[in-house]
């Protein structure tokens, strides 16, 4: 069987669904306008008109359509709706998956008139659609034709690697972040939380794993906050290492202003880390307030420090939250049964085509 992927190659959610896919026997093809290298399956670098932004997928409508007609698959899998499931839906080749992933429903939609036909267009045109959580699938109805549903399949999280060891009890608890050092993420209301919590008497240490185009500015307001001195940034960071460095926090903080899903929630969950994060979005599906974390208003320092005071300074509590994410993980975000869910959606619509 052979199923061609409209993605982001060097993203690692293209990478896994790929890789899995190939390691289970089938074949596979990415067609994507970022390049990079995949095992198993061949990239076809769209390249081209970089200067026009998101248009460019426009304009290479056609050329795609070719590329996707020479591979001849069995089934076409788009991840992303209003780029890459449009150019799928132009393809005219069929079956086609859509996968929506995050602000291509919640943002995308409401940009501008042209942004809410292709939405529209790429959901007609799906033969089935995806998304990660029930957030973005309630999000995405009102824009599907009513006898066409979407069905949940999460990014999943590898439980055997991400397996956690008891953590010794610290003098300074670590607060830890690993995304994007990026404006939606709220990190500037995270650390003026950890610079309230320094002025109430309250030990810790923070590490901020990832990299962006907020860092500097990040790193001079923690100089300003005069908290430079506790907070680490690490830099980007493999997928591979995420685990350790999750190993080595007491509390995962997720402050975001919007969030599609949370996976990063998810992968500290599994590392029986608590979750504090914005109750904004997707991120309600993946932390469930009072048992695997505490969900406060975006953009409120004095709130996000309240809540990271609690668990700062009970450890027994963050333990607890933090095996109560771990088996909500292991129920509902196994990778192995996420993977073995899509392997059957691959199946009915290779079957039926």
């Amino acid at each position: 069987m052979r199923v061609c992927y409209l993605a982001d190659a060097p993203y690692v959610h293209t990478r896994r669904w790929v890789e899995h896919f190939v390691r289970r026997g089938w074949e596979a093809e990415v067609i994507s306008f970022r390049p990079a290298q995949i095992p198993g399956a061949p990239v076809r670098y769209v390249g081209g008109f970089e200067w026009l932004g998101k248009l460019r997928y426009l304009v290479h409508a056609r050329r795609v359509a070719r590329l996707v007609r020479d591979a001849r698959p069995h089934l076409v899998h788009a991840l992303h709706l209003t780029s890459y499931g449009y150019l799928a839906a132009r393809s005219g080749v069929r079956p086609t998956l859509v996968s929506v992933w995050g602000t291509d429903i919640l943002e995308a939609p409401g940009v501008s008139p042209l942004h809410e036909y292709l939405t529209r267009f790429a959901l007609r045109n799906a033969d089935y659609v995806t998304a990660t959580g029930l957030h973005l699938a309630s999000s995405t109805l009102p824009y599907l034709p009513v006898s066409k549903p979407v069905t949940v399949v999460p990014y999943g999280v590898d439980l055997d690697r991400f397996r956690p060891e008891p953590r010794p009890e610290r003098r300074e608890p670590v607060v830890g972040y690993v995304g994007r050092l990026s404006r939606e993420k709220g990190l500037p209301t995270l650390l003026r939380a950890l610079g309230e919590l320094l002025r109430r008497g309250v030990r810790w240490r923070a590490v901020l794993v990832g990299d962006g185009p907020e860092r500097r500015a990040l790193e001079a307001l923690a100089a300003r906050l005069g908290i430079a001195d506790r907070v680490t940034f690490v830099g980007e960071a493999p997928h591979d290492a995420i685990p350790g460095h999750l190993q080595a926090f007491d509390v995962f903080a997720m402050p975001s202003t919007w969030e599609g899903f949370g996976v990063a929630a998810v992968e500290a969950a599994a590392m029986e880390l608590p979750v504090v994060a914005s109750g904004i979005h997707g991120i309600p599906d993946v932390v469930a307030h009072g048992e695997t974390g505490l969900l406060v208003e975006p953009g409120r320092p004095l709130a996000l420090a309240e809540a990271l005071e609690g668990l700062l300074r009970d450890r027994e509590r963050r333990v607890e939250m933090g095996r109560a994410g771990r088996r909500l993980v292991e129920h509902r975000y196994d990778w192995r049964e996420n993977a073995a869910r899509m392997e059957r959606i691959y199946q009915e619509l290779a079957a039926a085509s």
